[in-house]
């Protein structure tokens, strides 16, 4: 029997690989997060890894030097060229000669589109590279990256392409989720969106996703079905925290590190997770205020009360996300992670994308 070569996959904003782990990945989770109908094994305790899909990434990109440096702690043996960390407006103006693929993903950036931030959009007066801040021409902005995105498909002809980024981008004035469907569909794509709510899917935080996911005209029609596979399966938190032990008693360098940021009385960040549901959006712009893992004399998990008031680990925010129980984040006592676990999408989503791409190619 002919083994099938593996579809060859183009990843763009790839941060600390969340995305990518879906698609050529080991992805471990706790095994109340997936269902049956998921082939796995079992790891140590109660997680599972997922079974591994049929494609390669051979191609990274992103601006942030520490991303890659977390990526390739976790993935020593792949080759570090493939992962290019000049902004993708750069390259696109010096036509880099990216390698055929079959599939392009990426989370372009969401902060000027999300309900936390100052919802500039394509307003953006930050620059692709994050480096200045623009007063006259946008159209090379942080919010404008979406159309760097639209051009590597152009140039690269995947088969299906994959885009994700955050809610609201459907809540915004001027309809930029209907902009940029459009350009998609210019380039010949059949192109279709979902309202993604984690939660219902597995992963153990209320967060809430826009994917795009557009097939090439060529060989395909319009009748394809949105992500399905493991909808309604769902798992608390408490679950993913039960191992753990706490920062002063683990030699896990993740788990010591929180943030010791004091309690605000508004603002995001401020209140405490609930072990008997889902935790928080893990956010990248959270300036130290992330979410506490427990308050002082707090009632809502009442089985810690007896513990020491604290915010959440990077442990902690990292398994919020779905990231494998060992990923390493560091190997030095620093919150710089918080922003790259924020920045990712959850692997656990980027599976099941991924097992959605694998049946759009067959």
């Amino acid at each position: 029997m002919e083994i099938q070569q593996p579809y060859k996959v183009l990843s763009l904003f790839s941060g600390i690989g969340g995305m990518d782990m879906g698609f050529d990945g080991n992805v471990i989770v706790h095994k109340d997060s997936v269902g049956n109908q998921l082939i796995k094994q079992e790891e140590n305790g109660d997680f599972v890894r997922l079974s591994r899909l049929n494609f390669e990434v051979v191609f990274q990109n992103d601006i942030l030097e520490g991303a890659k440096e977390v990526f390739f702690l976790n993935n020593p043996d792949k080759n570090p060229d493939k992962y290019n960390t000049k902004s993708i407006f750069d390259l696109l103006n010096e036509n880099y000669e990216f390698p055929s693929i079959d599939v392009v993903i990426g989370g372009f950036p969401c902060q000027d589109f999300s309900h936390c931030g100052k919802r500039q959009g394509f307003e953006s007066n930050k620059t692709h590279d994050l480096k200045t801040k623009i007063d006259q021409d946008k159209s090379n902005s942080r919010g404008t990256l979406y159309k760097s995105f639209v051009e590597v498909v152009k140039i690269t002809k995947p088969k299906v392409f994959v885009a994700e980024n955050v809610h609201g981008l459907l809540t915004m004035k001027g309809n930029p989720i209907g902009i940029i469907i459009d350009d998609f569909k210019k380039l010949g794509y059949n192109v279709k969106y979902q309202d993604v709510y984690c939660p219902e899917y597995g992963i153990p935080q209320t967060r809430r996703r826009v994917i795009i996911i557009g097939v090439i005209k060529e060989q395909s029609n319009d009748n394809w079905n949105e992500l399905t596979k493991n909808k309604g399966v769902t798992c608390h938190i408490g679950k993913y925290f039960e191992h753990l032990q706490e920062p002063h008693e683990t030699r896990d360098i993740s788990q010591m590190v929180y943030s010791k940021a004091k309690k605000l009385q508004t603002g995001q960040g401020q209140t405490e997770i609930k072990l008997n549901s889902f935790a928080p959006t893990m956010r990248a712009e959270h300036h130290g205020n992330i979410e506490f893992r427990r308050h002082s004399n707090s009632k809502i998990n009442a089985s810690e009360s007896h513990l020491p008031e604290r915010r959440l680990t990077v442990r902690e925010a990292g398994l919020i996300q779905t990231f494998p129980p060992d990923y390493i984040f560091s190997n030095k006592k620093t919150q710089t992670a918080y922003k790259y676990i924020g920045n990712a999408v959850p692997p656990l989503l980027g599976y099941l994308i991924a097992d959605k791409v694998q049946q759009l190619l067959l």
